[in-house]
Parts: C-alpha cells; structure tokens; sequence
C-alpha cells in the first residue's frame, strides 16, 4: 500500500501538496524513536515496540495530527552507520500506513551519509520528507 504524498520540502521548508500552505515545523511534531527500542540487539528488530509505535502514529490520524520520526542514535558513536540505516528502514516498513508520518529526520551522525540514507528510506516510502537542524540542501526541511 503506498500513500499519496501529502508535504513537500521546498528551499528548506514544508509546505502542504494540495493548497501549496506553509507548514510551521513544531518541537511537538519530533517523535523520538530511539535505535536501541527498535533494534535492541543486532539483526533483532523489537516488533512489540514497532507494534505500539504504529498504533500511536494511526491514533494521531484521527486527531488529524502529523509527526516526523526522529531516530536517535544512541548505541554510541562508533556504532555501524548502516546498521542504523537498515534499523529505520525497518522502522519505515511497520509504519508504512501511517499517513501521520511526514517522514523522518536526519541524524546528526549521518549528516556525511546523508544521500544513502534518504534514499534507502525514500526507496519504497516516496511521501517521506526529510528534516535536519542543520541546513544541508533545499529539499530538506530544517527545524
């Protein structure tokens, strides 16, 4: 099931498809999802926590309310970029029906790999926007 792109990020801001409105990038919009809830051990994806976070994110539908998942890397900083980027990417897959989601942030740590990542992410989740608190490119919504 693929959903219908609702933002677009255009020269660093989000704006709404149908209407072309500006849309305010608020603290509250982050949805924090550390990698160590979805992937607590190598390879080993948590689907009871992937479970509940969906659930969260359908209930925000109906408040007619939307977030952009902020992955936090937190198993340090010498830990496997593309094991993070897999770990997402996973993450992108169990809430793929979630139209509450506007995309996902960039981490700071990935900000060197940062075409990789958007487009592993991007591959079967074309809606996604992607935000970053650093000014990288036009078509990523700073916040």
């Amino acid at each position: 099931m693929k959903l219908e792109k609702l933002f677009e990020a255009k020269e660093k801001k989000l704006f709404k498809i149908s209407g072309g409105d500006e849309v305010a990038i608020l603290p509250e919009m982050a949805k924090s999802v550390r990698w160590s809830d979805v992937e607590p051990q190598t390879d080993v994806y948590n689907e009871e926590f992937l479970a509940k976070l969906r659930d969260e994110l359908k209930s925000l539908e109906e408040k007619n309310s939307f977030v952009f998942i902020e992955p936090v890397f937190d198993k340090g900083a010498n830990a496997d970029k593309a094991q993070f980027t897999a770990a997402m990417k996973h993450t992108a897959r169990r809430i793929k029906d979630c139209v509450s989601v506007m995309g996902f942030a960039i981490p700071e740590e990935l900000l060197s790999d940062v075409d990789t990542y958007c487009a592993e992410l991007s591959a079967k989740h074309a809606q996604y926007c992607f935000f970053c608190k650093k000014s990288l490119k036009s078509d990523v919504v700073l916040y």
